[in-house]
């Protein structure tokens, strides 16, 4: 059957309304025309008294509403988004119902359509209570990023109605979709037993999850998977909470239920892969990789896998096939020398490998920096530096080749040539706050702490954020005695950007006692020994002598006897503090 003419059809329909028709003149068909007149003279005689077609801001209000309606039924039927928003103010004008906007809504909102805010908004202009248009208009305010306002819509919708179960699970869908995960649990947590539906104990176990609430989530996930077997998304949210809690088995049994279902295949296969090297069941992990797809971007994936878990022969077998191929990525030569090197200590087998890079591959300076790592690692200074030196030369506007060249001369014991490089480098990037910041390490390690100073606060003047720039400038004012207030301010900041670190929590203890507050210190010196296993002596130092001030002779002995087990340079000074405990 022929698609209709809607457009003709919607001509028809207003000839029709207006207030005569050729039938009703008369000059109309089967007439004869008088005597003596010209056919041309009676058809202008039939037509004399038929009035034009009226515009549209004319019509009578059901000509109108009729109009409208086809308009937007045309642009619909033709798939014209231009057209449903020119239509849109004349169905605003007739006042059409609720459902012929929700049509056109929807429609928009699959297409994720921007105007599908604007359009709808139109519509709850007519119809401000209609509820699948609410929901419908906060759905599209989610989809456009705009979340905050579907939130606030549905809060007053439901203040409106508030025996409206379907706002109720909006608003609680938003807010999940929102991470406002509180809320959305209270509001589930008021759905009887007998209105929940899968979906509503899906939403409820995200809002859990929100909440780190795992355990009280398993229950509702559970529940919907038994009441609806094929819930793909409430299966894969289960089987990762699984997977966190080292629940492997249940995990994995889960995961192929969802291969079954087809659902998002190669990622379950990666997950399944993970679990079974976890389970150190590593032919298992391949036999779930020849289900995946024969491409090198997922095999290297999971080479990787097999990477991490220290499984380095099936990972050299899988990535030898790999480069084996014509399309290999330059990428499997560079993951080859790697793990040469980690296995098997084979230097001229690793370095083999990355002579396959071609010097102009986006990989060549990865590669360039591995061979330099590699022969550094084999004691081979002196080549090291030979090849940063090369590296300089081939990538000038990459940094790090400076970087590894001044850490090659300081371990050397190289001072002056590291500082002289690290200021040639600092100069030539005078924004980089890595480089003036190993600039200022080098200078304080050679004795120069008043140079390194500056140029630590250099960088805070650069770069206020720095958290090791701050730990260092805090720290100096802290060990020097002098403006402690600006000193914790800065260490309290260091601590915030970058959080649990031992030596800048020592630093920020050390800040406390210097300033009296020998409470708060202790408190931070403790949390700094517990953040590092390896707490280095002037760490236990600093804990001693907080500890004596305290009174707490016990705990000072102990960070003293810590402190000299380390054999630090200040032995003899620390013996005697120990010795008056």
């Amino acid at each position: 059957m022929k698609r209709k003419n809607i457009a003709l059809l919607c001509a028809l329909i207003l000839a029709a309304a207006t207030s005569f028709s050729l039938l009703g003149c008369g000059g109309c068909a089967g007439t004869k025309a008088p005597a003596g007149q010209t056919q041309a003279e009676e058809n202008s005689a039939a037509l004399r008294d038929v009035e034009v077609r009226q515009s549209e801001e004319q019509l009578s209000p059901e000509a109108q509403s009729t109009y409208a309606f086809l308009l937007c039924a045309q642009a619909l039927n033709t798939e014209d988004e231009a057209a449903l928003l020119r239509a849109a103010p004349l169905m605003t004008a007739a006042g059409l119902p609720a459902n012929i906007w929700l049509e056109g809504g929807v429609w928009l909102v699959g297409r994720k359509s921007a105007a599908a805010v604007p359009y709808l908004e139109q519509g709850l202009s007519v119809a401000p209570d209609d509820m699948s248009l609410n929901l419908l208009y906060a759905e599209a305010l989610m989809e456009q990023g705009t979340p905050e306002r579907g939130v606030e819509l549905m809060r007053a919708y439901l203040a409106k109605h508030p025996d409206s179960l379907d706002a109720r699970l909006e608003l609680a869908l938003l807010l999940v979709k929102s991470k406002e995960y509180t809320e959305a649990e209270v509001l589930l947590n008021s759905v009887t037993a007998k209105e929940r539906t899968p979906l509503v104990d899906y939403y409820h176990a995200r809002a859990l999850i929100g909440m780190d609430k795992q355990a009280e989530a398993i229950p509702y996930l559970q529940k919907a998977i038994k009441e609806m077997p094929d819930f793909v998304e409430a299966m894969a949210e289960l089987a990762f909470i699984h997977e966190q809690r080292a629940e492997l088995k249940s995990a994995r049994n889960l995961y192929e239920k969802l291969l079954k279902f087809n659902f998002s295949p190669q990622d379950v296969l990666l997950r399944l892969i993970n679990l079974s090297l976890r389970m150190n069941q590593p032919e298992r992990a391949l036999k779930y990789m020849r289900q995946g797809p024969d491409t090198v971007p997922f095999k290297l994936t999971v080479a990787g896998l097999f990477i991490d878990s220290r499984h380095y022969l099936q990972a050299e077998s899988l990535l030898k096939q790999i480069a084996a191929k014509d399309d290999a990525p330059v990428d499997v030569y560079l993951l080859l020398a790697d793990l040469t090197y980690e296995q098997r200590h084979d230097l001229p087998l690793a370095l083999s490998w990355l002579d396959k890079v071609p010097p102009q591959s986006k990989a060549a300076p990865r590669g360039a920096l591995l061979r330099i790592q590699l022969l550094g690692e084999s004691g081979k200074d002196q080549e090291a530096l030979a090849a940063t030196r090369q590296a300089q030369k081939q990538f000038s506007d990459i940094p790090q080749f400076w970087d590894v060249e001044i850490r090659l001369l300081a371990r050397q014991k190289e001072m002056p040539q590291a500082l002289e490089a690290a200021r040639k480098a600092a100069k030539k990037w005078p924004d980089n706050a890595d480089m003036a910041f190993l600039l200022g390490s080098l200078l304080d390690e050679s004795g120069d702490k008043k140079e390194a100073f500056k140029v630590m606060e250099h960088i805070l003047t650069l770069h206020p954020d720095n958290h090791q720039a701050l730990n260092y400038v805090g720290y100096t004012l802290a060990d020097e005695n002098r403006e402690l207030e600006r000193a914790l301010a800065l260490l309290v900041k260091a601590d915030e950007l970058s959080p649990d670190q031992s030596y800048i929590v020592d630093s920020l203890a050390w800040a406390l006692y210097r300033l009296g507050k020998n409470e708060e210190a202790l408190i931070q010196i403790r949390r700094a020994v517990r953040l590092d296993e390896n707490a280095d002596a002037s760490i236990w130092e600093h804990y001693g002598d907080i500890a004596s001030k305290a009174g707490l002779k016990d705990e000072a002995r102990n960070a003293y006897q810590k402190a000299l087990d380390l054999k630090p340079d200040n032995a003899d000074a620390l013996r005697q503090r120990l010795s008056k405990q």
